[in-house]
């Protein structure tokens, strides 16, 4: 969802290694880019919620998809949330096309799938977030 919204892949300017993955462990989580929906990163920081119970089931975030998806089809609103939800998007429409698309070279350590020793570690950061009541 990270990637969406800045057009780059997630953590593309640091080095793929064990410290890396150390403080993801910790609580790093990729930036969104300016102008990207409030409710667009709520819902991709439960995401990567560091304890997988408290992230959401496919099937809600389908639906919260479908639901914006929705709103902005129609281009109506029903009441004031809606309203927030379609004029957040149509301003990250009129952002999107001025993001850079022009991506580094990777390395191939980027693209290879490595084994990481994670013993010790502190408990991440967002380890006690909670999801909204309709999960």
């Amino acid at each position: 969802m990270t990637e969406m919204s800045t057009g780059r892949p997630p953590h593309y300017d640091i080095e793929y290694d064990e410290i890396l993955a150390i403080k993801i462990c910790n609580g790093l989580r990729p930036e969104f880019a300016e102008g990207t929906p409030e409710c667009y990163i709520q819902l991709a920081n439960q995401c990567m919620d560091s304890n997988p119970s408290n992230r959401p089931t496919a099937s809600y975030i389908y639906g919260e998809l479908s639901k914006w998806y929705n709103i902005v089809v129609r281009g109506v609103a029903k009441n004031k949330h809606e309203l927030t939800i379609l004029k957040s998007f149509q301003a990250a429409d009129a952002i999107i096309s001025t993001l850079p698309t022009k991506l580094p070279i990777c390395t191939k350590d980027k693209l290879t799938s490595k084994l990481l020793n994670f013993r010790g570690l502190s408990e991440p950061i967002n380890s006690s977030a909670k999801l909204p009541s309709g999960k």
